[in-house]
């Protein structure tokens, strides 16, 4: 990994070891838990375990043993937590509720489910420390290769699940009363972009600003087909009944994985992010004060197991609080870096059309309603064709002047545009 000097100062970092897709957030007795996709043994993807890192204020992050290891039959991939307050899955007790990760089993040679992806739990009764494996696992297997990345929320008396069959670009929703017994309730897609694998799904209810009223937003993470190349995150805006999600629109499908980022349907659709490396985002279960708070992985496959090791193969984004906003006939997701993010973090700036600002080498350029980002100029973007690119997006309603929050560290910048209705993140090596 970095040396010291190179670690990001604002964006969690392993020390030693590769991670990827955030796992297992939630807010838990005063504290935020990261779990993550690691590799204990090395800078490389392989040996996919949890790796765990806590903090008091989503900035400050203390880095903790692995939670979940590998056995030589099964890699732990990715998957989510929840806090199990009523004791429904008799995995604690009415005075020491469990916490439960509800994971993929990612089964290999020499098992009894050799190249399945089936869901398990392991459950806490010390608040994430030490984890103990569910005699019964797994608790849902369909007997797919590709049946992933469960993420599992509380709704009425009983429990959500939504997960991908990647292949398929579908989101599956299960329910259950007791985290053990899943039944089928849905199905999800293919929908908007579809080239690539679907994972890491999230599903949550937000507020709509100013109208007193929330809608449901389906977070689909994909790769490749992203709409700057290669992995991204795309949402979609609907109803939830509690077994079926409803969009209020859908737009076509594309599915060329040749056209990629060229494609021009993907501009019509719904991204989270629109630069490189933001991926497998996901959202923190029980918030405090109903904040629903997103963070992905900083990184692209199409680069990601190159990247050199002077910094940020692994990071992940700062946390963004989100909501919904009204732009003309359709809601969009806002985000913003969370309050505890000292203000002095980010730059502020107003860019008017034809503004062009160089921030360390990264040129941040506002023309004709159109904001771009890039990072072909700044160093050590040789090693793969993919990562000196220019990123852009189009500002909604095309105004004469756009405000922008620019949030620099060391490996990487992070531009919040028109009140976060626009983002793009990329990694940077200066």
């Amino acid at each position: 990994m970095a040396d010291q000097h190179s670690r990001p100062r604002w964006h969690y970092s392993p020390r030693q070891t590769w991670m990827n897709d955030p796992n297992g957030l939630i807010y838990n007795a005063g504290t935020w838990h990261m779990f993550y996709q690691s590799n204990p043994a090395g800078t490389g993807w392989g040996n996919m375990s949890w790796g765990h890192a806590t903090s008091p204020d989503l900035v400050t992050w203390t880095e903790h043993p692995v939670a979940l290891l590998h056995t030589d039959t099964e890699e732990i991939f990715s998957g989510s937590c929840v806090f199990d307050a009523t004791n429904s899955s008799g995995l604690g007790t009415t005075d020491w509720p469990p916490l439960v990760a509800v994971y993929t089993s990612n089964y290999l040679a020499g098992s009894s489910r050799p190249s399945v992806q089936a869901q398990s739990l392991a459950y806490s009764l010390d608040g994430g420390t030490h984890w103990t494996s569910y005699p019964g696992n797994p608790v849902l297997d369909r007997g797919s290769a590709n049946f992933r990345d469960p993420k599992v929320f509380r709704h009425g008396d009983g429990w959500v699940m939504v997960a991908v069959e990647a292949a398929e670009r579908q989101v599956l929703i299960y329910r259950s009363t007791d985290l053990i017994e899943w039944t089928y309730a849905s199905s999800f897609g293919p929908a908007h972009a579809a080239a690539g694998v679907w994972e890491c799904p999230d599903l949550f209810e937000l507020p709509v600003a100013g109208e007193g009223t929330s809608k449901w937003v389906l977070l689909v993470n994909l790769c490749p087909g992203g709409v700057a190349g290669g992995s991204g995150c795309q949402y979609f805006v609907g109803d939830f009944d509690g077994y079926t999600f409803t969009p209020d629109a859908v737009r076509g499908v594309s599915t060329d994985p040749e056209l990629g980022a060229a494609d021009p349907l993907l501009r019509a659709y719904d991204w989270l992010d629109f630069g490189r490396d933001c991926y497998a985002v996901v959202s923190f279960a029980d918030a405090p004060e109903g904040r629903r708070i997103v963070l992905g992985w900083m990184n692209n496959w199409d680069y990601a197991r190159e990247i050199p090791l002077t910094g940020g193969r692994s990071i992940m984004t700062i946390p963004r609080e989100v909501d919904l906003v009204r732009v003309g006939d359709r809601l969009r997701l806002r985000q913003r870096p969370i309050a505890e993010l000292p203000e002095s973090a980010l730059e502020r700036l107003t860019l008017g059309d034809g503004d062009r600002v160089l921030i360390r080498g990264v040129a941040l350029e506002y023309r004709a309603g159109v904001l771009s980002l890039d990072r072909r100029g700044v160093g050590q973007g040789d090693f793969h064709e993919g990562f000196g690119t220019r990123q852009w997006a189009e500002i909604p309603d095309r105004p004469a002047t756009v405000a922008v929050d620019v949030l620099l560290d060391t490996c990487s910048i992070e531009v919040f545009a028109a009140s976060g209705l626009v983002v793009i993140s990329d990694l940077v090596f200066f």
